[in-house]
């Protein structure tokens, strides 16, 4: 590694979700690179408040900002994420922001989040942020009211590591199309009611994710390797994507590089790419009635898969990343 390559640092709340697969993501896509070297991910120490959710111990988050050329903050709904913008601003590093936005009717305290973004956050965005980086139209839409610097990049797509031959421990049925969805089970917002409307003995259900299911009938597979759940999709008929919101979808990406279809409801945003391509169809989030014709329709259908991976191409993502890494602040 050139001495001469920009230091990047990724600055996020430390637990498990889609925010953290993100950085992980991309600082592993840069950590070889010879001329913006991603530093490893870290776990800045941080105290848990009630009211602003989190905040970080200033003098660590400074330090790692003083040895950085590039301040990546990830984020929006904490008071960390202001302070990362600030101490990267106060020491005049290049910020990029993505705030991994959610509208703010489908937060669990929609008024309070609001508050919080209109009048802490949103400020310190204009102020402090030189790219704010978006995955979605409607996120991009709602940023550029107010930032004239919004760069949109999707995720992408990366085969996975072999870590594992195992089956799963359960096999599919082979007389029944086999259904798959992949979510925390419990969570409201993955809409696994949708799949309690579905008729009994008619579909091979199988659920990957911790929780507890309501139907007897219904596969579970509380944890599986990368590559299990990669043959799981090349078994399944389809994915069912129910959520009330998802930003994106790695799911709906992962089902259709594998081949499977999916049925997803109107509030997933990755079908902002997927205009003009065969795989997919999307229902209206709770019309239950709507989601079942949803599933019968698609069983059995084709997959664009070329053109998925044409545009959720890593390489191509990388170099739109590079070129909001390379812009001068």
């Amino acid at each position: 590694m050139e001495d001469t390559a920009k230091k990047i640092i990724y600055i996020r709340q430390a637990v498990a979700g889609g925010t953290d697969n993100y950085c992980r993501a991309l600082q592993k896509m840069f950590a070889d690179d010879p001329l913006y070297q991603a530093m490893p991910i870290q776990d800045y120490p941080i105290v848990g408040s009630r009211l602003f959710h989190y905040y970080y111990k200033p003098a660590p988050l400074k330090r790692a900002i003083s040895q950085a050329d590039i301040v990546h903050v990830n984020g929006y709904t904490a008071f960390g994420t202001i302070q990362a913008l600030y101490y990267a601003h106060r020491q005049k590093k290049k910020v990029v922001y993505s705030p991994h936005w959610h509208p703010f009717r489908h937060l669990r305290h929609p008024m309070m989040g609001k508050l919080f973004f209109q009048l802490l956050l949103k400020p310190f965005i204009k102020r402090c942020a030189d790219t704010v980086v978006t995955i979605n139209s409607e996120d991009t839409q709602y940023f550029r009211q107010f930032h004239p610097n919004v760069v949109q990049i999707p995720h992408w797509y990366t085969p996975p590591s072999p870590m594992s031959t195992r089956q799963p421990d359960a096999q599919p049925d082979g007389n029944k199309p086999l259904l798959l969805f992949v979510g925390r089970i419990d969570d409201p917002v993955k809409g696994i009611e949708h799949l309690y409307h579905l008729p009994k003995d008619q579909y091979d259900v199988h659920c990957v994710g911790k929780g507890t299911l309501r139907r007897s009938d219904f596969t579970h597979h509380p944890s599986l390797t990368q590559t299990e759940l990669q043959q799981l999709y090349r078994q399944a008929a389809l994915t069912v994507i129910p959520s009330k919101y998802e930003a994106f979808s790695y799911v709906a990406l992962e089902s259709m590089i594998n081949g499977t279809p999916v049925v997803m409801s109107d509030n997933v945003r990755i079908a902002d790419y997927l205009d003009g391509i065969g795989g997919y169809r999307i229902f209206h989030y709770t019309d239950y009635a709507q989601f079942q014709q949803a599933v019968k329709e698609m069983i059995g259908c084709k997959v664009d898969i070329e053109k998925v991976e044409q545009i959720f191409n890593a390489d191509t993502i990388r170099q739109k990343y590079l070129k909001v890494y390379n812009t001068k602040s």
